[in-house]
This record gives structure tokens, C-alpha cells and sequence, in this order.
């Protein structure tokens, strides 16, 4: 009996561990235009359609029947599962994923990552890790949910119009900030996104994005550590690796860096930089 690893599409990993997972798509809509997250849409092409600007688009969970029909597939194969997902507090694929479980209890098993993007990517990473290591899928949703307590993501905003545009902060907010350049670093508490503060300028932003990963406690550099950035163009990231390099210089080898998902790029919009990791400290 195997142990699979289901997740929603707004889980970032790299390609070599994406492969092994199996991905349930969320929803992208630009206007009547509905597409599967990443199956129907590139990130690419979603980037290009959302820099036009021509209509903010909407986003949406999966049904319990996607979940359904792919824990039924699993169980037929004699398998069983861990299923991850991005925050309960953030959408409603938790919901969707415990609902198509019920009375599966005992072959699949749900954990609520509390948190998006590529930290999700960090702890499915971990998870892979834990299924070579024969871990059963029992065990492994009980580790995760032990290690998650220490799970970090630090988001550095570029501009603060698509987060006005989804409604997470007022027009006059965004309209001030881009005006003064102002970037805005966002993590999560209890599953919730929060800002953690502002500065003008992308030198002291940087600054601002490396002191609260100090704050927040020293990176554990044996459990996955993942960077990212939202758009079509790395050259902004790469600037990042280079500029704060001390962060993990003589410890790992540079992380690679992973293009956002359109779901979550719908709201930071391009231009985003993204820093999952664990911390040695809960």
C-alpha cells in the first residue's frame, strides 16, 4: 500500500516534486471565461491576461466531487492518502477536501496547511520527504501538523493595486502607497493574512523583508525552504537572491525560485517575492 500526496493547485513546488503529487485544480475566471488553475491556463498566460487589465479576475475552490472522484481512484488502487491544502481561512477547499472524506476516515487524511503558496510547496515537500522515509499517511498528517506550527511565509508586495482591487485594502490606501512607492510585507498568523509593515523604496524594503525573518526565528536549513515570485519576468528575484544571499550563504546552496500560481497571483499581482521556510522555533 502506497502513500499519495493530493494537493490543490495553489500549492507551489518545484517541478521535480510536483510530478509526484497529485493536483486537484482551482477555479480562474476572467469575466464568462472559466478555467482549471494551471490545466486550462498557463501561469504565463494568466500573468499576461492579468497585467492587461482589461477585467480582475475571480477565483474559486474545488467541489468535494473533484476530491471525490480522486480519493476513490486512490482507494481503488489499494492506496491511501495525505491530503494538503492552503488555508481554511483563505478558502473554502478545506471545506470541500473534509466534506469528500467523510466515512474515508481511515484512508484519507486532511491537513489544513494554514498557510499558501510555496509554504504550502514547503511542508508537501517535507511530506514527500516523510513518504520515502516509509512513514504511513496516519503518521504523517500528525507529523505535519506539528511542523506547520513553524512554518513561515514572508510576502513582499510591489504594488498594492491588485490587493485593492481583491478588497484587502481600500482604494485610497493603494492609491497613496504606489504613489509614494510604498511596499507592503504581508505573512500569515493562525492561517490569516496579515501586513507586518511598509517602506518606501525597494532597498529598504528588502531591509525590512530580511529583519522579519530575523524576528520571526533562525531558519531551520534541514527542512525545505522555498522562494517565489509572481509575474512573467525573474529578474526581480534575482536580484533579491543576490542582495540577501547572507541569509543562507555557507549554510545551503541558493533555493530555486518558483513562479506563483495564478490563484494566489490574482491578489499580490507581479512582482511579488515570496519566502517560505521553517523556523527552529514555534
Amino acid at each position: 500500500m502506497a502513500v499519495k500526496i493530493i494537493v490543490g493547485s495553489t500549492c507551489d513546488v518545484e517541478e521535480n516534486i510536483k510530478k509526484d503529487l497529485i493536483v486537484v485544480p482551482l477555479h480562474v475566471t476572467f469575466g464568462d471565461e472559466d478555467f482549471l488553475d494551471s490545466v486550462d491556463i498557463t501561469k504565463d498566460e494568466f500573468y499576461e491576461r492579468l497585467e492587461k487589465k482589461e477585467e480582475f479576475p475571480m477565483t474559486s475552490q474545488p467541489t468535494p466531487v473533484a476530491f471525490m472522484d480522486i480519493y476513490k481512484e486512490v482507494i481503488d488502487n489499494g492506496d491511501e492518502a495525505v491530503v494538503i491544502v492552503l488555508s481554511s481561512k483563505l478558502s473554502g477547499t478545506y471545506q470541500s477536501a473534509k466534506l469528500a472524506s467523510e466515512g474515508l476516515e481511515d484512508k484519507i487524511f486532511i491537513v489544513d496547511s494554514l498557510n499558501v503558496s510555496n509554504a504550502e510547496g514547503a511542508l508537501v515537500d517535507y511530506a514527500t520527504r516523510l513518504v520515502k522515509e516509509g512513514k504511513s499517511a496516519r503518521e504523517i498528517k500528525e507529523i505535519l501538523d506539528e511542523a506547520k506550527k513553524r512554518l513561515r511565509l514572508v510576502v513582499l508586495v510591489d504594488t498594492l493595486e491588485y490587493l485593492e482591487k481583491g478588497g484587502r485594502i481600500s482604494k485610497t490606501s493603494a492609491l497613496l502607497g504606489n504613489l509614494f512607492s510604498v511596499k507592503v510585507l504581508l505573512s500569515m498568523k493562525d492561517g490569516a493574512i496579515t501586513s507586518v509593515g511598509k517602506a518606501k523604496g525597494i532597498k529598504n524594503a528588502n531591509n525590512l523583508f530580511i529583519s522579519e525573518i530575523e524576528k520571526t526565528g533562525s531558519i531551520d536549513f534541514d527542512m525545505p525552504i522555498k522562494l517565489g515570485y509572481t509575474g512573467r519576468d525573474s529578474n526581480k528575484i534575482e536580484k533579491y537572491l543576490r542582495e540577501t544571499k547572507s541569509l543562507w550563504e555557507d549554510k545551503i546552496s541558493s533555493p530555486e525560485f518558483i513562479q506563483i500560481v495564478s490563484v494566489v497571483g490574482t491578489h499580490t499581482g507581479p512582482g511579488a517575492l515570496f519566502l517560505s521556510y521553517f523556523s527552529k522555533e514555534i
